[in-house]
């Protein structure tokens, strides 16, 4: 590549939002495209095993923190960020879950984004998919994304899943089907034991073509703009060597909910006053990048067993070898697994979608929000989550280097329904524990520890134990005011030309569930409208 070399697009992040975007371009156009990455390539053993993603949990990262959550007993709480060809797609739990059809409606009628109700967007899901199983209107067989039924399903995941129904909750064979509340097991972005990111999925089969170049361990410094127009963009490679690279038609932001508005206010973007103070010259005042910051709060109630039926020791010894021997020549068995294998949706406020999402875990969840190793003992977990959480919180940057991590407010339980929330998710946890399946396999309750009966109780235990879901979104929000969005409708920047976001910064409100398909959707609709702009410029 040259300096100042012109491509038609660049795209700025090669996470699952951004390797849909330039793979789906090369495939689609004639256009050239560059992808820049600041990881490195998606190569490794644990990405391509689907129950090796704690093993890079750590690694593939960005180290992004919070600032002291005031609500939280002043944590300064981690907020990994996949940092790797794939990002969050190459390191997640890999659960398929699209969130409930009227969250899209929402988007339409509470946050005024006409056109991106459930409606709208369900053919993009169905587009974007190839589901090895599920055959419904609600499926795709022919797209990119291979969806499956995970590899491998352990005894006490068919515990958890029994359990719910003794409770009475409905057995769902389809969490993105008619309904999603009730207990079921998880599909995942696997095909045939392996893990299927949209770099797999979308980049690969594109990579040999002569109009894409994709470049790894590069920093995106800045936006170059001329005027109210985005020229291209300036970056740092991976010999530390500072370059620019000019976009003749676009440049399509993927960065993420925190690294996305991160790069529009070192390029002066942003909350004007902010930027004065960190010294950076406003170029745009823009007062709603970086805010309203969702995610899901989660903890876990654990539970010992009586007998040694967990997955504990299953990465050790000789259980590892053999299990890794089948996996590598098989690709089945317990490294085909997810390890999240089941879980449910369930409505416990006033509303009759559910609020609260669980994940079972065959093994005690013993890595806390540091990335620390905590427990060794025979136990199961029930990772649970409130999915409508009120508070918002903001993203800033910490000064005007562009290496510098920003500044993160999470703001959990800011409000008092957000604890009352995360209070009855505790409760339905305990309450699975008593179902006479599990309690028949249970020793004890570890966590919450057996004396914390009250709300208030329990309340601090969240406040203690929570940790993020790693699902941020929202800081560059769309809309159709001007005034309240950052991105309209067709997910172009307000103020400045020639810039496109297509992450998960743009969702208005979090969907209720995993995050990942609702990017994907997202940037499948990107690319349709990139192309639509290009074909109307082209006939103007």
């Amino acid at each position: 590549m040259k300096e100042n070399e012109r491509y038609d697009y660049v795209v700025v992040g090669g996470g699952s939002a951004g390797c849909v975007v330039a793979g789906l371009l090369a495939e689609r156009s004639s256009a050239r495209i560059l992808l820049l990455e600041a990881g490195p390539e998606d190569k490794g053993l644990f990405i391509r095993m689907p129950a090796g993603f704690p093993e890079i949990v750590g690694k593939l990262i960005w180290p992004y923190q919070s600032d002291a959550e005031p609500n939280m007993r002043n944590r300064a709480m981690a907020i990994p960020q996949g940092r790797v060809l794939g990002g969050g797609s190459s390191v997640n739990g890999q659960l398929y879950v699209r969130g409930h059809a009227q969250d899209y409606d929402d988007w339409e009628t509470e946050y005024g984004c006409t056109g991106w109700g459930y409606r709208d967007v369900l053919p993009y899901f169905i587009k974007s998919e190839s589901n090895q199983s599920l055959h419904n209107p609600y499926h795709g067989v022919s797209g990119h994304l291979k969806v499956s039924d995970s590899g491998y399903r352990h005894p006490l995941s068919y515990a958890m899943v029994k359990a719910g129904q003794e409770l009475g909750y409905p057995y769902v064979n389809d969490f993105n089907g008619a309904s999603q509340q009730g207990m079921g097991f998880y599909q995942t972005t696997t095909y045939r034991g392996q893990r299927c990111s949209t770099s797999v999925a979308y980049l690969a089969a594109v990579r040999h073509q002569s109009n894409i170049e994709v470049l790894t361990g590069v920093m995106v410094e800045r936006l170059l703009l001329d005027q109210d127009r985005a020229t291209g963009v300036e970056f740092t490679d991976a010999g530390g060597k500072r370059r620019q690279v000019q976009a003749r038609l676009e440049i399509v932001l993927c960065a993420g909910a925190i690294g996305t508005p991160k790069l529009l206010m070192l390029s002066g973007i942003g909350p004007a006053e902010h930027l004065r103070e960190v010294g950076i010259k406003p170029r745009v005042d823009s007062p709603w990048v970086g805010q309203r910051l969702q995610d899901h709060l989660h903890f876990s109630v654990i539970a010992s067993l009586r007998d040694p039926i967990s997955l504990l020791g299953q990465d050790k010894g000789l259980k590892a070898l053999a299990n890794g021997l089948e996996w590598l020549l098989f690709k089945r068995g317990v490294c085909a697994s997810n390890l999240l294998e089941c879980g449910g949706f369930f409505a416990t406020g006033d509303d009759d979608r559910p609020d609260v999402q669980l994940m079972g875990l065959a093994a005690s969840d013993n890595v806390d929000d540091k990335g620390k190793q905590t427990q060794s003992q025979h136990a199961l977990s029930l990772k649970l989550a409130h999915l409508r959480p009120r508070a918002r919180g903001e993203v800033r940057l910490r000064d005007s280097h562009p290496h510098s991590l920003p500044q993160i407010s999470l703001n959990y339980l800011a409000t008092p329904e957000d604890v009352a929330a995360q209070v009855r998710a505790v409760r339905l946890g305990l309450q699975l524990f008593q179902a006479p399946t599990l309690a028949a396999l249970i020793d004890q309750v570890l966590l919450p520890t057996p004396n914390l009966n009250s709300d208030v109780q329990l309340a601090a235990f969240v406040r203690e134990h929570g940790k993020t879901e790693y699902h941020p979104t929202g800081t560059c929000c769309m809309g159709a005011d001007p005034t309240t969005s950052v991105v309209d409708l067709q997910l172009r920047l307000r103020g400045v030309t020639g810039v496109r976001i297509a992450d998960a910064s743009v969702f208005p409100c979090i969907p209720a569930g995993n995050t990942n398909a609702p990017t994907i959707m997202v940037a499948e609709r990107a690319v349709d409208m990139i192309l639509a702009t290009f074909e109307e410029q082209k006939h103007a």
